[in-house]
């Protein structure tokens, strides 16, 4: 399939995408599949094509049961022998859904009343109509569902679970879906091409797969129980699935997901058992919230000893600047004088410029323009060069780093891990900063030879070869190796907080930070103006005044 319009795609591409992603799924997973899951996918494939097409065009879709005379695909002319195949090989039945809020859910508000003659006017909403329906009497309620099933014929798709145990299986998650081939198909993204073998599977296991998809249903449960009930919250924490040894993703997952709920509980007055979730989590905030939940019930020898362990060790700087704010509480509540700490203030300047539609960020490139090249970068341009100058080593087929064909990073790029397991490669990497040109040159390979492809740091819309040409020129390769090596001690959190405009000047180069009227800076922003001025790489904050001529004030 070559890169294109829309209108490029057959009719039935969704066919063949769907076996691509089962297909694939079946060869590698075929060990850990249950039998039912195995035999799901073999009758599927040995039903007519018409079938199979109207069993995949259906199987995505919100509800399970259809009626026919609503279905029209141009490939799929025989819509009634279609279905009937799929009953007869046990993968639909033809017979409409016994729920009546599934069956008003087939129909129009004008269908339903008239085929239930209701008493109600047609600017009735919807809402009403319906929950007016679900409360009739039973017996009225039973004769309505006969009434729906008797007004068309229909078909229920059946066995929703085994794609989702698929699609799991395929991407690693259930946030991606078969759309990602129809995405590259008609060119709107482009992933990077690496191996993949079978032996780098997502899951190794059965007792991994089935926990993976056990978090996942927990996180679906979070979003439909009452979240002001104790006893709904604590049930859903309760069908968390036990974590699996040597698999950080889940464990990373159930943390997020635990941390949500202990949040929750937490909001509602529940902090005893919030406390319990948060220290069964190893991922921020929930030290943060231990502290602070101890502090609110007067528990501070408990919360000291937690600032500490937060202090020695923080999980990343962010929990580090936090751990710090809190000793400083922790004094105060104590009555103890807090060591005496110098507070980072970055390099601050005010400009005056005319009142303007514009974007404060616009309005001040457009200011500095005149003092040199100067573009609006924020955190396009360093994690770019970064994502440019080690492309490579990024998509370097590592154990257990790829296994399906749209993965935009590896999958452990966001793990402290990422760095340990390829620092041979990234340490002789960082040696060419040494040499400019090398350094350019590859920059610039990479930017040419993979352009529009799919990295977790590249911003392409965001970056030109004149802006790469120029920051090469200008920014010293210590500062270049400092700024890589923040980003690279923790990319989940360290790929944000850079400032707006970068200006070139002809002796040198100034990172600028925008602020307008009311704006502040963010903890992101701050910790890396503290790294810029930690390691001497030019940076300040200026803020933005706007006036009734145009005039500059220390700018």
């Amino acid at each position: 399939m070559q890169a294109g319009n829309p209108e490029t795609l057959p009719n039935d591409y969704y066919l063949s995408n769907f076996h691509s992603l089962a297909g694939f799924v079946q060869k590698n997973y075929r060990d850990i599949l249950s039998d039912a899951e195995n035999n799901w996918y073999a009758q599927l494939c040995a039903s007519p094509i018409a079938a199979q097409q109207l069993y995949i065009r259906l199987l995505t879709r919100k509800r399970s049961s259809f009626r026919l005379s609503k279905l029209s695909y141009p490939e799929i002319p025989a819509l009634t022998q279609a279905s009937s195949a799929l009953s007869h090989a046990n993968l639909a039945v033809c017979k409409p859904s016994a729920c009546l809020q599934d069956l008003l859910a087939a129909y129009t508000k004008p269908e339903i009343i008239q085929l239930l003659a209701l008493d109600l006017s047609a600017g009735t909403p919807r809402v009403d109509l319906v929950e007016s329906v679900l409360g009739a009497e039973p017996c009225a309620r039973e004769e309505n569902v006969l009434k729906l099933q008797q007004a068309d014929d229909w078909v229920t798709i059946c066995d929703h679970q085994h794609w989702t145990v698929f699609t799991l299986c395929f991407f690693g998650n259930l946030y991606q879906s078969s759309t990602e081939f129809v995405l590259r198909d008609i060119g709107s993204v482009k992933y990077e091409t690496y191996p993949i073998y079978p032996a780098t599977r997502a899951f190794s296991s059965r007792v991994q797969l089935d926990a993976h998809l056990g978090y996942f249903e927990c996180e679906a449960l979070f979003d439909t129980i009452d979240a002001r009930r104790q006893d709904q919250l604590i049930g859903l924490v309760r069908q968390l699935p036990e974590p699996v040894c040597g698999d950080r993703h889940l464990a990373r997952r159930l943390d997020r997901l635990r941390n949500r709920v202990a949040r929750q509980l937490e909001r509602i007055g529940c902090s005893d058992k919030a406390l319990e979730l948060f220290e069964a989590s190893s991922h921020p905030p929930a030290r943060e919230r231990q502290v602070r939940i101890h502090m609110k019930h007067g528990r501070l020898a408990q919360a000291q000893l937690i600032v500490s362990a937060m202090t020695d060790e923080p999980f990343n700087d962010a929990e580090g600047v936090i751990a710090n704010r809190l000793l400083l509480k922790l004094n105060k509540e104590q009555g103890l004088k807090a060591p005496r700490r110098k507070q980072f203030r970055p390099d601050t300047t005010t400009l005056v410029l005319k009142a303007s539609t514009f974007r404060v960020e616009l309005a001040a490139r457009s200011f500095y323009s005149r003092q040199g090249c100067c573009f609006y970068t924020e955190n396009a341009l360093v994690n770019s060069v970064l994502g440019l100058f080690i492309w490579d080593i990024i998509f370097y087929p590592v154990k257990g780093a790829f296994f399906n064909p749209f993965q935009s990073a590896p999958a452990d790029f966001y793990e402290t891990e990422f760095s340990d397991k390829r620092s041979n490669l990234l340490n002789l990497r960082f040696v060419e900063l040494n040499d400019p040109l090398r350094f350019r040159d590859r920059i610039l390979q990479a930017y040419s030879e993979h352009h529009g492809k799919s990295n977790p740091l590249v911003r392409w819309g965001r970056i030109s070869e004149e802006l790469l040409l120029l920051a090469v020129a200008h920014i010293p390769a210590i500062h270049w190796q400092v700024m890589f090596n923040r980003l690279l001690r923790d990319p989940r959190e360290n790929t944000t907080g850079f400032p707006d405009l970068i200006l070139f000047r002809e002796n040198g180069y100034e990172f600028i930070e925008i602020k307008g009227p009311g704006d502040t800076l963010q903890q992101n922003q701050r910790l890396w103006m503290q790294h810029f001025a930690d390691h001497g790489i030019p940076c300040r904050v200026v803020n933005i005044r706007w006036g009734s001529h145009l005039a500059a004030s220390s700018a």
